[in-house]
C-alpha cells in the first residue's frame, strides 16, 4: 500500500478505538452495545491489516490471542448472567441499578456493562479471527 494509506490508516486507528469504547460504555443509553462496538473494534485491526499486511498486525495481536480473548469474552458473558443468581435473582438479571444511578446516566447500567465489554470481546475477537482464517485461506489457494 502507498503511504498516504499507511499513515491515514494509522490516524484513524485510534479514533475507531475511542468511537468504539463510547459505543461500548454508553450502549444502555444510546443505539449501540457490545456488538457494534467488538466489530468497530475488528474493523480497526482489519483496516491496519489491509493497509500493512497481515504478518504487521499478527506480530501485535496474534491469533492465540485472538482465541484467548474470545474465551475470556465468553467468560465475562457467563459471569454476567450469573451475577443475578448470586443475589437471589433469574439468570441474567440486571442487579445494581438503585441506588447506583437514575436510568439515562451513564453509571445506571448494573451488570450489563459487564455483559456489553464481554460481547465486545467476544464478537472483535470472533471477527478478527475469522478474517485472519479468510486470509490464510486465500494465501493457502494460491
Amino acid at each position: 500500500m502507498s503511504l498516504i494509506v499507511k499513515t491515514v490508516s494509522r490516524m484513524l486507528t485510534p479514533v475507531m478505538l475511542l468511537v468504539a469504547a463510547y459505543i461500548i460504555l454508553h450502549g444502555h443509553i444510546t443505539h449501540g452495545g457490545g456488538f457494534q462496538g467488538g466489530v468497530l473494534v475488528a474493523c480497526a485491526f482489519i483496516l491496519l491489516i489491509i493497509a500493512f499486511g497481515i504478518d504487521y498486525v499478527e506480530a501485535k495481536v496474534s491469533f492465540s490471542f485472538g482465541q484467548a480473548f474470545r474465551s475470556l469474552g465468553a467468560t465475562i458473558i457467563i459471569i454476567a448472567a450469573l451475577v443475578g443468581m448470586v443475589f437471589g435473582f433469574w439468570f441474567f438479571k440486571n442487579v445494581g441499578v438503585y441506588p447506583y444511578g437514575f436510568p439515562g446516566e451513564v453509571f445506571s447500567a448494573g451488570s450489563l456493562i459487564i455483559y456489553n465489554l464481554g460481547e465486545m470481546a467476544n464478537v472483535s475477537a470472533s471477527f478478527l479471527v475469522a478474517f485472519y482464517f479468510l486470509i490464510r485461506f486465500r494465501r493457502r489457494r494460491k
